[in-house]
């Protein structure tokens, strides 16, 4: 019975740090796509030197990742996973092809072939697919503790996605300094579908974690995010120069958000390793 209690442990060790890994990898490739988004939307004017760097640390990140699903495997022949469900290696799987087709999603951004909205469909794809790996490993902790913290970080890398893909609707949307009403609703719903996986994070964090998340929300960061956020869902359907400028304060504005979040998933992590 010990021997099984520590196996079951140490598995859930396992997972856990592969978990760790996702979101640093799935952090780094929201950064990657909010600036795609802004390098098309400007035809690429803008961030076209940042790109660069940001590419080779999402591709440091992706081998670290892939390295840690190898070990799930590795362990699964061994019959040290036994614990492992099909759902974990069947996510896994869905995953692989998205990383492979990452260069040449990078092609063809570098060669201005796509629009935002499709480079960001790209990218969400590849991220809901990280997800998901992260979700099968929530559901399938034994332990009542793990498991709690698992929801938690799940639900908060859920919302921080919504966060990510709202910088780069946004970054777009004011880089052309036009709306349209389906624009405007798709805006909303990037925003509520923040506010509910917050709730659910906030349901199963620790005190201690919650105080972290209030203090990451800096009350002059979410006050500029409203303000422009109010710009972007009123945008008239005529282009306008003048909000075009905005798109900079967007992404500058969203980023810093995000890193702020950043910091509360590090914590998460450490909590559940």
């Amino acid at each position: 019975a010990r021997r099984c209690e520590i196996d079951e442990l140490d598995q859930l060790a396992r997972t856990s740090e592969l978990v760790s890994l996702i979101g640093r990898l799935v952090h780094a490739l929201q950064r990657e796509r909010g600036m795609s988004n802004m390098f098309l939307a400007s035809h690429g004017g803008r961030f076209a030197d940042q790109r660069g760097p940001q590419i080779a640390e999402c591709m440091a990140l992706e081998q670290e990742v892939r390295a840690g699903f190898d070990q799930l495997e590795a362990d699964d022949h061994r019959g040290a996973g036994a614990g492992h469900s099909a759902r974990l290696f069947s996510r896994i799987a869905w995953v692989l092809p998205g990383l492979d087709a990452l260069p040449a999603l990078r092609r063809r951004i570098d060669a201005l072939e796509l629009q935002p909205a499709q480079s960001t469909a790209a990218f969400a794809k590849l991220v809901a697919g990280l997800l998901s790996v992260v979700f099968e490993a929530a559901d399938g902790a034994t332990d009542p503790e793990i498991s709690r913290l698992l929801v938690a970080m799940f639900n908060f890398m859920q919302g921080k996605e919504f966060a990510g893909q709202e910088r780069a609707f946004g970054a777009a949307t004011l880089a052309l300094g036009r709306s349209n009403e389906a624009q405007r609703v798709q805006w909303l719903h990037l925003i509520e579908s923040q506010e509910r996986c917050f709730h659910v994070f906030t349901d199963f964090s620790s005190d201690e974690v919650l105080v972290l998340w209030r203090e990451s929300e800096a009350d002059a960061t979410m006050a500029e995010l409203e303000r422009l956020r109010r710009i972007g869902t009123t945008l008239a359907a005529a282009p306008d120069a003048q909000y075009s400028q905005l798109s900079q304060d967007w992404f500058d504005c969203c980023t810093r958000r995000i890193d702020a979040m950043r910091r509360v998933e590090d914590r998460l992590a450490a909590d559940l390793r």
